[in-house]
């Protein structure tokens, strides 16, 4: 894949999506200046409130206008550390019809649910506009280097019944960007990511939404949001 932050060195290495996300930490010990988003996703131990080893269940549930809807689950499965002090995480992602294969990927701190998510979300963007997967990981990424994609609100995330405080990111990586020309009808789509601490892996929520131009029900709307540990 093609990855990139702004105000880095420039470096384009080809690999598969997950698997260079367990690169990524030999960046981030440069002296680089981070976005405000990026140092929610890649900064902060997201797993280190987890006792190892561990499952953790998230909710998916697809609605829209577009499309047929479906409710799934994706399990996360967080082994204890290995000898380098990496976690090798795997995933159970969907269920029948629906399952997708997700390679395994080795990680010290980040909670990968989010990586997973686009993944998936790569390969309905491809389907749905005939396009590049490189386009849409090189513009998911970018948008959340770039100030005039992001934004960064105060949230909520209710688990267990109680309610923790956190943070949202807001991007749009595709409206203005000039190859988006090609695909007007999926351009405006929003991607959002909640961090709460306290709860388990500290990613709360993933959701995507490509709104209808009647501005009525989207055309697709993803959520994908945690349930609970699970043995």
């Amino acid at each position: 894949m093609m990855f990139f932050f702004r105000r880095f060195k420039y470096f384009f290495k080809i690999v598969p999506f997950l698997i260079f996300a367990t690169m990524i930490t030999h960046v981030f010990a440069e002296d680089v200046e981070l976005s405000e988003a990026h140092k929610l996703l890649v900064k902060k131990n997201h797993l280190g409130n987890l006792t190892t080893p561990i499952k953790l269940k998230y909710i998916f549930k697809k609605t829209g206008s577009l499309e047929a809807n479906f409710n799934d689950r994706v399990i996360m499965i967080v082994p204890k550390k290995d000898n380098e002090g990496y976690h090798n995480i795997k995933f159970d992602f969907f269920s029948g019809y629906h399952k997708e294969d997700l390679s395994s990927a080795r990680y010290k701190t980040t909670n990968p649910i989010f990586h997973a998510f686009w993944d998936y979300d790569i390969k309905v963007m491809t389907r749905l506009t005939k396009g590049s997967s490189v386009y849409f990981r090189k513009r998911i990424t970018w948008s959340l280097s770039d100030e005039k994609k992001f934004n960064i609100k105060t949230a909520k995330c209710t688990y267990n019944n109680e309610k923790f405080d956190g943070h949202k990111i807001e991007h749009i990586p595709y409206e203005q960007d000039y190859d988006s020309r090609k695909f007007k009808k999926f351009a405006k789509k929003k991607y959002f990511i909640t961090i709460c601490d306290k709860i388990p892996g500290m990613i709360y929520e993933i959701e995507t939404i490509i709104p209808a131009e009647d501005e009525k029900k989207p055309l697709i709307k993803e959520t994908l949001t945690l349930q609970k540990i699970i043995n």
